[in-house]
């Protein structure tokens, strides 16, 4: 008998394994997503990131207690709570249904399908109507909080993506979606977006002050379909699945400008891989950039010295010029000085061209660093986040602009640079250019102060490891000649 038994079992076992494939579920909860149970609604949705499996994740919640993020209508406008829910899982798939019996208006089931491999979420509307789709994310994403010129990284911003780039709807009053280009809602790391497959969608209602996107979908064979995409802003993110968001990494730049971005970015991958700290990284990528665009820097150099040199000869005589005449005749004179000397006018500017060529590796870098996730929530030394301002120590009054802590990373920074303009010589510069030059660059120290003192400590590292680097390149110089 016990030998029946366990044959039984066998039996059992091997038929549930080979036809068991598809099961019932009696829930409503997938992996990290909630469904509600009567409505095709989403009631929680969780994001992470790397992901959700990580120890140390930064995870993301959307949670509809006081807000539907989603709302599916038929073509009037009409939301229904006459659905029937059902939900199986095929391997690693899983499928929630919503059907109703009377359609009349058009919409017939509701099927949300998980994609497991990449995060995204399939949406199916069976209607032989139109339908219509409202998005409503404000307050569910994460804003910044930063005070004063870093305060640039804050708020949530309507977007479409496609093939040509990535837009702001803010100035739009409608918009066209189709399959391949997305439309939605983002922040500095976090976006939710939708995108349609086999059908054509009109946004006919943007409002930017409430965040709300309201669009149309037409389908001609009555299914409208829909991929959901709720996660972190990542390159590697959107390797390999949709590779159209992309385009909402560094959408501001020029696109020759954003390679240079993904350029520096890899890189600086690359080194968090390899020291395994995201601090490190920061001052790793300083000096492989510093590495790396060494020649510019000659160039750079070398213009200036050049301009230096003209500049200290002719100076002294333009002074003179000046004193002994004005207006027309001074004008006249210091022309005809330049014409003998066979000297531009406009040679000053071949030092701003010097300057210029760098000027896009800045801010690629700042780019790169200001919208990484790789540096949210990471800490590093006396810095608990290196996506936001060090905030070494809180003030108990609130300064306008400069908030309500103490950043100690713009104070080095500071010094840095004010040791650099004090150190500095140009063996071309005669002794009043060389004073003159020094007050440029300790204004200049200040005003990076004050213009970097609440942006993200990462960026700032950066620039003050950049500075102590340069004033290393400086001294090493001197000492050399």
């Amino acid at each position: 008998m016990s030998i029946l038994i366990r044959i039984y079992l066998l039996i059992l076992i091997f038929s549930h394994q080979v036809l068991g494939q598809e099961q019932s579920l009696d829930q409503n909860h997938f992996d990290q997503i909630t469904f509600d149970q009567d409505t095709p609604l989403i009631q929680k949705w969780v994001t992470c990131y790397p992901d959700c499996s990580s120890q140390n994740k930064n995870s993301f919640e959307i949670n509809t207690d006081f807000r539907t993020v989603l709302k599916i209508m038929n073509s009037k406008g009409d939301s229904h709570n006459d659905y029937v829910m059902t939900s199986r899982k095929v391997g690693d798939d899983f499928k929630i249904s919503y059907a109703r019996s009377n359609y009349e208006d058009g919409i017939s089931e509701v099927i949300f399908t998980t994609d497991t491999k990449f995060g995204f979420l399939e949406l199916t509307v069976r209607s032989d109507a139109d339908i219509q789709i409202e998005i409503n994310p404000k307050n569910l994403l994460k804003e910044g909080d930063i005070y004063g010129m870093g305060g640039i990284y804050n708020g949530t911003w309507l977007v479409r993506v496609d093939d040509r780039g990535s837009e702001n709807l803010s100035n739009l009053s409608q918009a066209i979606t189709q399959e391949g280009s997305w439309i939605g809602v983002r922040t500095r790391f976090w976006s939710f977006l939708v995108s349609p497959r086999n059908n054509e969608a009109l946004v006919n209602k943007i409002n930017e002050s409430e965040l709300g996107l309201r669009f149309r979908s037409t389908a001609v064979d009555g299914l409208h379909r829909f991929v959901l995409y709720f996660g972190p802003l990542s390159t590697k993110q959107f390797v390999g699945s949709e590779s159209e968001l992309r385009k909402l990494m560094y959408a501001a730049l020029w696109d020759w400008l954003r390679q240079l971005c993904f350029f520096i970015e890899w890189i600086f991958i690359w080194l968090l891989e390899f020291s395994g700290n995201a601090g490190l990284a920061i001052l790793l990528l300083a000096c492989v950039l510093k590495v790396i665009i060494y020649p510019l820097n000659r160039i750079a150099e070398k213009w200036q010295d050049d301009v230096n040199v003209i500049h200290s000869m002719l100076q002294p005589k333009i002074n003179e010029i000046k004193c002994n005449f004005s207006g027309e005749e001074a004008n006249h004179r210091i022309m005809k000085l330049y014409k003998d000397k066979n000297i531009s006018p406009f040679y000053s500017i071949k030092s701003f061209f010097g300057f210029l060529i760098q000027i896009p590796i800045f801010i690629a870098v700042f780019d790169v660093l200001g919208e990484s996730i790789y540096l949210l929530g990471e800490p590093f030394v006396f810095i608990n986040d290196l996506s936001k301002p060090d905030q070494w120590a809180m003030l108990p009054f609130f300064i306008p602009y400069f908030g309500s802590s103490m950043n100690l990373l713009p104070f080095c920074m500071m010094i840095i640079s004010i040791l650099s303009a004090y150190l500095y010589t140009d063996k071309n510069l005669n002794k009043n250019l060389l004073s003159n030059q020094k007050r440029k660059l300790y204004l200049m120290s200040f005003l990076f102060f004050v213009l970097l003192f609440t942006f993200p400590s990462g960026m700032v590292l950066y620039w003050t490891t950049s500075n102590f680097l340069h004033l290393m390149q400086m001294q090493i110089k001197k000492a050399l000649h």
